[in-house]
């Protein structure tokens, strides 16, 4: 999801406050330059199969404590938002400077929510017309019993400056939003991150940092290239510099280097720099897919060994497949022959002995995969997409620690898409490739501690192995 870990977008104003109505007005603000960042994550809900959740942000803005000032808009047009896989991390929606000065609150306003839900509850689920029986995985359209959420308390009161840039992580929580009936009340919380030195170096600072953004590259120039995002719609000037790695590009540099950029390509950018001043760097660019292809990424519900097909919820398109909505579940039918890959994301030493993603006999519910969308065909039955391509990509599930044995730990309490599945408990393989956020290590973290974690899933002839990037304690 860049994709339901909700995470909002660094947000640096470009407007300049004005007062408001009568006859006099008052002096414009200095701007500081590169002073606030808003990036948005998720909570992932307790029991309940969320397999997409998809909202628009429609509004965000910051009010000043001078109630005297006009407030100060974050969002310029409406953002679509999948927060599925913004569990352990963020996703980028804006980046503006704001004026100097003193601020109480924050207002975020929200439209249009699609919900996708794997029903484990043992009876069928009813909205309006639409029923959802025991075991299907089903769309809604659910209503909003509230578009807009203020938050004014803690960080609040936050100082922006030209000296003091930071960054405010809203946490959507989707076990506190999504009601009973399943309609959806905002239940958000508010963070605020001061900016750090990149690689220690105090002359760069970044506000953020994204873990992926992934686009179609639209156009390129000496020093930068610029991506959009299908489901959003939002483009990014991207930068890049002599320590920007090109991974798995096809073509004569090598090792693979800013050349191998084409116009057209779905790129992945990995660990993107929201720096100080407003501009956007990236550490690390992927292939994805090479020009004029589709591609659609998700999360594994069912599998059919003997017919090669899988069944998956998208969550993920790019760019925009015709037939294919972010949120529809799809029956995946793989070609023969087909190609089998792993998107390690730097975890590629850590695959565990014996661990393989190499056939349909490989895939597990509850993986997370890419495919590369070959022909779309629809009937009564539903959507079927053909592909010769099936990429393991990192998943992220929620659970509860169940035993420590350090460097690794395993967790039960799974998502009812697992449980359903047979699945009870999965071992967690951590290494040096390993993030950990509010906690230490695997040593700190104590049996009955709720963790979401992020990682390569792996089907064995035991519990499934997930190979950790990313161990967080919400």
């Amino acid at each position: 999801m860049r994709k339901l870990a909700f995470l909002t977008s660094a947000v640096l104003l470009t407007a300049v406050l004005v007062g408001g109505c009568g006859s006099s007005s008052q002096t414009p603000q200095p701007l500081a330059p590169r002073s606030v960042s808003l990036s948005i994550r998720d909570n992932p809900p307790a029991g309940v199969s969320v397999l997409s959740f998809e909202i628009n942000v429609i509004g965000a803005s910051l009010q000043p404590s001078d109630a005297s000032k006009s407030a100060v808009s974050l969002v310029s047009s409406p953002i679509e938002v999948e927060l599925t896989q913004l569990e352990t991390e963020k996703a980028l929606l804006n980046a503006v400077n704001a004026p100097e000065g003193s601020y109480s609150s924050i207002s975020l306003t929200f439209a249009n929510p699609e919900l996708t839900i794997l029903n484990q509850s043992g009876q069928p689920i009813t909205m309006g017309t639409q029923t959802c029986l025991n075991g299907q995985v089903c769309e809604f359209n659910p209503s909003l019993n509230q578009s807009s959420v203020t938050v004014s308390s803690a960080p609040f009161p936050v100082t922006i400056s030209a000296t003091n840039p930071i960054g405010l992580v809203v946490d959507f929580d989707l076990n506190s939003s999504i009601q009973n009936n399943l309609t959806v009340t905002p239940a958000v919380t508010l963070a605020a991150v001061a900016a750090q030195p990149v690689n220690g170096n105090q002359s760069e600072m970044e506000i953020e940092d994204v873990e992926d953004i992934k686009g179609v590259v639209k156009t390129i120039t000496s020093t930068n290239f610029t991506i959009q995002d299908s489901p959003s719609g939002q483009t990014f000037p991207i930068n890049v510099d002599s320590n920007t790695k090109f991974e798995d590009f096809n073509c004569a540099a090598n090792p693979n280097n800013f050349s191998c950029v084409q116009v057209g390509q779905i790129v992945e950018v990995e660990h993107l720099l929201v720096m100080d001043n407003g501009t956007l760097l990236a550490s690390e660019v992927h292939l994805d897919e090479d020009v004029n292809q589709e591609e659609l990424e998700g999360i594994i519900v069912a599998t059919n060994a003997a017919n090669n097909q899988f069944q998956m919820v998208v969550e993920d398109e790019e760019p925009a497949v015709s037939g294919v909505n972010v949120g529809n579940s799809v029956t995946i039918s793989i070609n023969t022959p087909a190609q089998f890959a792993i998107d390690s994301d730097g975890l590629g030493s850590g695959i565990p002995s014996g661990a393989s993603f190499a056939s349909v006999n490989d895939l597990l519910v509850g993986q997370q995969v890419k495919v590369h969308a070959l022909a779309v065909s629809s009937s009564i039955a539903g959507t079927t997409v053909t592909t010769d391509l099936v990429t393991l990509h990192t998943a992220q599930l929620a659970g509860t620690v169940a035993s420590v044995n350090a460097p690794n730990f395993a967790v039960n309490n799974l998502p009812s898409l697992f449980t359903a599945n047979g699945i009870n408990q999965v071992q967690v393989q951590t290494s040096s490739e390993t993030e950990f956020e509010n906690i230490s290590s695997v040593s700190s973290l104590a049996t009955g501690t709720k963790v979401v974690l992020r990682g390569l899933l792996f089907k064995t002839a035991g519990d499934p192995i997930l190979v950790a990037k990313k161990v967080r304690k919400p």
